[in-house]
């Protein structure tokens, strides 16, 4: 169920904070996930739209005089519960998913930033 493709090689940052499942210590998740929005349509793109915006934002971090992205390295996640490429993914499959992903995440270690979809995946991550 681990759904795929949001990100495809794209990756947070870009080049500037590549880092291995291994290394990494921050852990970007993609849930591009929309069943229940009603007023616009769209969040379903976020995640993508975040990541794609990412490469233009500065390594370097002028208070702490530092670039902490490559001290802590963030790796970037496949999307799951995708409603781009699985319309029809029930809210109870998506938490599913959402909390079995996020759950792994957390055993093997690492800080998740979940990026949404819409505001229905907040159950599944915390």
């Amino acid at each position: 169920m681990l759904l795929s493709g949001a990100t495809g090689s794209e990756q947070f940052l870009g080049s500037e904070a590549i880092a291995t499942y291994a290394t990494a210590k921050a852990v970007i998740l993609p849930i591009p996930y929309e069943a229940t929005t009603t007023y616009r349509k769209g969040c379903e793109t976020g995640p993508a739209a975040v990541i794609t915006a990412s490469q233009q934002l500065e390594a370097y971090d002028e208070e702490l005089k530092r670039e902490t992205c490559l001290e802590v390295g963030i790796y970037t996640h496949d999307a799951i519960a995708d409603t781009r490429q699985q319309p029809q993914l029930s809210a109870e499959e998506m938490l599913a998913v959402t909390t079995a992903t996020v759950s792994r995440l957390i055993a093997d270690d690492k800080f998740v930033v979940a990026v949404g979809g819409e505001q229905a995946i907040t159950t599944g991550v915390v």
